[in-house]
This record gives C-alpha cells, sequence and structure tokens, in this order.
C-alpha cells in the first residue's frame, strides 16, 4: 500500500468555499483537488494501492484531515470540481478525532497532521525535499508514506515531528515541481521498482 500525506496550509476547513472559485474561496482547494487526482487516477481506473491523507489546515477551525482510499472509493470522477464537491461533503463530516465514513473510500476527522503520522509511523517515511537525498540513491521500502508540503511547503515544526519515527528525505532533483507532478512522479518510480 502506498499513502501520501498532503499538508495544506491555506486548504479552508468550511465547507462553504465555491466550486467556482477553488484557489479563492477554497485556499488552493484546487491544489488539493489535482493532488488527489494525481495520486489515484490511472487511464481507465483507480489505484486500488494507494491512499491519499489531506490536511486541511486553514480557516476557520483547522484542522480536518480527509483520506482518500483506492481500494474503496466509490463515485467520485476525477475532476477538480467532483473531488472538491466530495471534500466539502468530507468537511461537513469530520466532528472528532475518530474517522467518520462520508461514502465508501472517503473518511474525515479532526485529524492533525501529527495525529495521521502516528497512524503511519509504522511504515518507512519519505519527505519529499529539494533539499532532501536524491531518489534515484534510495531505496524506497514497501508500504511507502510519502509527505508533501503544499505550494508553501512542509512546516519546518512538522517536519521535525516527522524526524522521529523511520524518516528520510528524498529530492526529485534541482527543478521545483507542483505537488500534484511529484506525486505523479512517485507512483510513476513506484510502479517501475514494483513497490
Amino acid at each position: 500500500m502506498r499513502n501520501f500525506v498532503i499538508f495544506s496550509r491555506k486548504g479552508v476547513t468550511s465547507p462553504d468555499f465555491s466550486l467556482n472559485d477553488l484557489p479563492g474561496s477554497g485556499g488552493r482547494m484546487d491544489l488539493v483537488c489535482r493532488c488527489v487526482n494525481s495520486a489515484l487516477w490511472i487511464s481507465h481506473g483507480i489505484r486500488t494501492d494507494t491512499n491519499i491523507y489531506i490536511v486541511l489546515n486553514g480557516p476557520p477551525d483547522p484542522p480536518i484531515t480527509i483520506v482518500f482510499k483506492g481500494d474503496s472509493i466509490k463515485r467520485v470522477s476525477p475532476d477538480e470540481r467532483n473531488i472538491a464537491s466530495w471534500i466539502k461533503k468530507a468537511i461537513a463530516f469530520a466532528k472528532g478525532k475518530e474517522w467518520t465514513k462520508v461514502q465508501n473510500g472517503i473518511l474525515s476527522s479532526k485529524k492533525s497532521f501529527q495525529d495521521v503520522i502516528r497512524e503511519l509511523k509504522d511504515n518507512p517515511i519519505y519527505v519529499l525535499h529539494e533539499n532532501g537525498k536524491f531518489l534515484d540513491e534510495i531505496e524506497i521500502k514497501k508500504n511507502p508514506v510519502f509527505v508533501l508540503g503544499d505550494h508553501i511547503g512542509l512546516p519546518k515544526k512538522e517536519e521535525l515531528f516527522v524526524k522521529r519515527f523511520n524518516y528520510e528525505r528524498i529530492s526529485l532533483g534541482k527543478t521545483s515541481y507542483l505537488a500534484s507532478h511529484c506525486i505523479t512522479i512517485m507512483n510513476y518510480e513506484m510502479d517501475k521498482r514494483r513497490i
């Protein structure tokens, strides 16, 4: 199983954002939706071996975490608007620290980034960072967890927390890619390595 964890600094935590203004009223929810698309969709199918956790930290009531599970997701299409509509529903369902089922393959909670990392801590964790060790030099272990920041990046406090566990920083090179493209590259690399 592959897991992606996206830390969204501005992704709003109210379902009141407009589907017609994902970058503005959604706090860069367009970026979040593209990450979900890149993690799960392949041509004519879904990656059943992949989950993506979205940790929203924007106003008015952070955090909210939503997980999309590739092995059980239903009735979600890969376009940004449809993904965003499910995120709106998931935000409304997030009441406490326990996972709440929104629909098949989508769960939400008031878990923080650190709560999610604690849940996944038994797996090897890889933080994507431009100053990490180059991807070609790293052996990716089974059941990896890939941690990414949004367009601003992962806060230092959160990366320091991740360092407590089985952690490694990896880089895709000197070019700075969009978060969604980083996910696509990592999925390609895992497919190639058959992990």
